[in-house]
């Protein structure tokens, strides 16, 4: 087809964009890189989740979208629901960035329901040739699915003194019978701050102050605020950009950090028992938490970090969310693994202790137990054009390896990641390959690593002196829009 050129704060009009736009969602679906089990976006590109959240019966995911090229534009909220995390359908009730105070688009947030109703926030992205004015936005969204801006928008209008205009992302929840809202921003002297508001009714606001969180670093700018409480143990998560880089830790453009602690929303402090760096990837950012049908605590991210260069760009189209993964706390660290009805959902079709396996298809599940014999382990995914894991028993390190690959995606900030991992006598690993987004779960969700990887491997090699057992899963049957 032939593509055309947009303004970048071009926003949908149906009457003028439909019909280039279905043009250019066919075009899409037709293309090689496309996962089976993810959200992606039908065109354009897709970054932050938002509005997460299980309301009216269905899950409810938003996520940032700029429909028209797979590039940073005028930011949209595009709209998918489920029944169960897994099959999704889309939605087209979103948000559109066309009104004044919106005028550069509409950035992340969260949602929260009250009377019925899906209460939904979110940055309404307004620039002047004086820099940005900070505003941040409600949309109210009824058991029809019909959204509706609230008429006296923006809700929160400015900046606190001492803070630029570089203030976003809104997460809104509810502690002690009030409704709170952290906010991400930067101060006059280039600092990364958690800002807090208080609120009634979730309609009227009042500046709280700055949360202050004690022997902690949030680089030169905060983003994407997020918090749940587990078992009685508050966690907070963050975006902070400008984090120094550590042995193991924050080699991404922009890394995410969790904190679990207790959050004393009256003196806006948070107290922290441990952190650290949420995902030890390459491709993972703009985690956010809600809470699932039983109230377990549930969390999307980005499938992409910063500014890259992919090799499906041409195809009009960009990046994905991961999959949703359930939070827990264990020995006073944060777990994540993949919800338990996709396992059940997935075809074991080979099993054994072979050194290697055929693959007649680029979606599946590889999961792999590894015996602790104090040496090596490496798992090789193609044969030149290859993409690595090497467990070291003897230091518990855990490599993801992505320097032997054709197409090298932001080769500036490395082409490996290593973690540490707990001593044990066996490791599981947890290989989700969905074309080209990897997932790889370590020790039960103990680390975890976000991969973009353009290969198209049909052959895994294992590299071991010690005992290996896997299970070979299809998952080409489950596919995320029917």
């Amino acid at each position: 087809m032939k593509f055309r050129n947009f303004e970048k704060y071009t926003y949908i009009e149906m009457d003028k964009h439909r019909k280039y736009l279905e043009e250019l969602k066919k075009y899409v679906s037709s293309t090689k890189y496309l996962p089976k089990y993810h959200i992606y976006p039908e065109c354009g590109l897709l970054n932050d989740p938002n509005g997460l959240s299980y309301y009216n019966n269905e899950y409810h995911v938003f996520y940032q979208w700029y429909p028209f090229e797979a590039t940073h534009g005028m930011k949209h909220w595009a709209h998918v629901k489920s029944k169960d995390l897994i099959n999704w359908r889309r939605d087209g009730n979103i948000l559109i960035p066309n009104l004044e105070y919106e005028k550069n688009g509409c950035y992340s947030g969260n949602a929260i329901e009250k009377d019925g109703d899906l209460y939904i926030f979110y940055t309404a992205n307004y620039k002047t040739p004086e820099g940005k004015i900070p505003k941040q936005a409600l949309a109210i969204m009824n058991k029809d699915g019909i959204i509706t801006k609230y008429e006296k928008n923006p809700i929160i209008d400015g900046a606190p003194e001492g803070m630029s205009g570089e203030i976003r992302d809104p997460f809104v929840f509810e502690r002690n019978g009030k409704y709170f809202m952290l906010l991400g921003g930067k101060s006059n002297d280039n600092k990364g701050k958690l800002i807090l508001y208080v609120s009634k009714n979730l309609m009227e606001w009042k500046y709280k102050g700055i949360v202050n969180i004690p022997h902690a670093s949030f680089g030169y700018m905060l983003e994407c605020p997020s918090f749940c409480n587990i078992d009685g143990k508050d966690v907070l998560i963050i975006s902070p950009m400008g984090l120094e880089k550590k042995k193991y830790r924050y080699n991404n453009e922009f890394s995410s950090v969790y904190m679990i602690g207790n959050l004393d929303v009256e003196n806006m402090i948070f107290n922290i028992d441990y952190t650290d760096e949420l995902d030890c990837g390459f491709d993972f950012y703009a985690p956010q938490v809600f809470y699932g049908k039983d109230k377990e605590p549930i969390m999307f991210a980005w499938f992409g970090c910063g500014e890259q260069d992919l090799k499906s760009d041409k195809d009009m189209w960009k990046h994905s969310l991961t999959m949703p993964r359930i939070l827990s706390i264990k020995d006073n660290r944060l777990y994540s693994e993949p919800i338990k009805g996709f396992k059940e959902n997935i075809n074991l079709v080979k099993a054994g202790k072979s050194k290697h396996i055929s693959i007649d298809e680029n979606s599946y599940m590889l999961s792999v137990d590894i015996k602790n014999d104090n040496s090596k382990t490496k798992i090789i995914f193609g044969r030149e054009d290859i993409w690595s894991i090497e467990i070291d028993f003897r230091e518990n390190l855990v490599t993801f390896d992505r320097s032997n690959l054709d197409f090298k995606i932001s080769p500036k900030f490395g082409l490996e990641r290593i973690a540490t991992f707990n001593e044990c006598d066996i490791l599981t690993l947890d290989i989700f390959v969905d074309n080209s987004f990897i997932e790889v779960y370590v020790g039960n969700g103990e680390r975890t690593f976000t991969a973009r990887v353009f290969n198209d491997a049909r052959e895994i090699e294992f590299i071991s002196k010690s005992n290996i057992n896997y299970k070979l899963y299809d998952c080409s049957n489950i596919t995320s829009f029917k």
